[in-house]
């Protein structure tokens, strides 16, 4: 019996082997999931942080584990003043988040991190603790004899360095759930995510507002007509070498028990291994430790990034390079390109491209952008102390006439 399992099975423990010669003479590590293809291209753009009117921001750290903040909203054009008080806990192996609006709309958050341990860590007995050079993070390598290539005494301390980045993620497990409650009809949803990070992909599921056992109206509950609603997705990213990710995602829309649709999308990404370390900035005095944030070594300094709707006709490319520890630049390009029909009438085509930058200094942020739509917006964000923060934003659309129409914000996060 033991022969006759060990024979059924060859065929899978070859196919596993051989993925993973292939994962090692490759090099692959995965690069993240679907939905952050375009993530480096959104941290540079000043999209996510302009601010209408006036904000204050109020964060108080309880303890290392638990804090509470107040948000204050007022000035905007075309929203009345609004408060938010929420609050967060984070351990180990889970994380919850609250938020709760002056006019009763509650969002909550909660992710659960399950325990994982890699298989590489128990191939590693033989290396002492602590010691940060490359055989240690290489279980090919024999072990070192006592005594083999051990440094000599240095002559006089070396200049201080920056704190070492931190290692590549390891592959994890994550359960998301999310909820929103409001007074509003249709507004209120919930939302439950699985994520899995491996060593070499990434695969996402989602369901929005999922019910099993939604009915038409005017029929019974579990009858022949029932049928599954919500919004479901399943997504991935899969690195095919050292460089190239490929992935897809398929999205089922089931608002109504009668009718149904469903999406498309495939993706690439090129991500090269550095072949040199970032430059410091120019600015600096040679041998002078820099005063940014360290930048893992391991990190692309270039993206490319694009997705296709089959379906819709979008398409989105992006492009993020880092051209030392102070700069960033990127591009993006969205598309939408739908043949001509009979049912749906002539196609379009239309496009709209943006191209931005991240400036950072010692003590500020600047993020900058303009479009072929005529939009031009920049943040500035000043931290005048620590925990005290000063941000100021503008846009201007040109597309609108007269001259163009702009808007204006002010923001202040203050820590304590």
């Amino acid at each position: 019996m033991a022969d006759f399992v060990h024979q059924l099975l060859s065929p899978l423990t070859y196919v596993s082997e051989g993925l993973s010669d292939l994962k090692k003479r490759n090099k692959l590590s995965c690069t993240g999931p679907f939905e952050n293809l375009h993530r480096e291209t959104k941290g540079v753009f000043p999209t996510l942080h302009l601010i209408q009117g006036a904000k204050f921001d109020i964060t108080s750290i309880m303890s290392p584990n638990f804090q509470v903040s107040h948000s204050f909203n007022w000035g905007a054009a075309q929203q009345p003043p609004s408060y938010h008080f929420s609050a967060g806990f984070q351990a180990k192996e889970y994380l919850m988040h609250g938020q709760i609006d002056d006019q009763g709309t509650l969002q909550a958050r909660a992710n659960y991190f399950w325990p994982y341990a890699p298989q590489t860590e128990s191939a590693l007995p033989h290396l002492p603790p602590h010691a940060h050079t490359e055989h240690q993070y290489d279980p090919n390598l024999p072990p070192k004899q006592h005594g083999e290539n051990e440094p000599a005494p240095a002559a006089a301390p070396a200049a201080p360095t920056p704190p070492t980045p931190p290692a590549a993620n390891k592959p994890s497990l994550t359960s998301k759930l999310q909820a929103q409650l409001t007074n509003q009809p249709g507004a209120s949803m919930i939302q439950y995510e699985q994520d899995w990070v491996g060593e070499t992909c990434a695969i996402n599921l989602k369901a929005i507002n999922p019910n099993p056992i939604d009915a038409p109206a005017g029929r019974t509950v579990g009858g022949s007509n029932t049928a599954i609603t919500g919004i479901y997705s399943i997504s991935g990213l899969q690195s095919i070498t050292s460089s190239i990710s490929v992935g897809g995602e398929w999205v089922l829309q089931r608002l109504r028990p009668d009718a149904a649709e469903s999406n498309y999308t495939v993706a690439v990404k090129y991500a090269p291994k550095p072949t040199t370390p970032v430059p410091p900035p120019s600015s600096l005095p040679a041998g002078f430790p820099s005063p940014y944030m360290p930048i893992n070594p391991s990190d692309p300094s270039e993206v490319f990034a694009a997705t296709y709707a089959l379906s819709q006709g979008v398409l989105q490319a992006s492009y993020w390079k880092r051209l030392n520890q102070r700069l960033e630049v990127a591009a993006d390009v969205q598309m939408l390109v739908t043949p001509t029909t009979a049912a749906a009438g002539p196609g379009r085509r239309e496009g709209i491209a943006s191209v931005g930058f991240k400036l950072d200094t010692v003590y500020a942020t600047m993020r900058g952008m303009f479009d072929t739509m005529g939009r031009v917006s920049a943040v500035l964000e000043e931290r005048m102390a620590p925990g005290l923060s000063f941000q100021v934003c503008g846009e201007i659309d040109y597309a609108k006439g007269g001259g163009g129409v702009g808007k204006v914000g002010l923001g202040f996060v203050l820590e304590a």
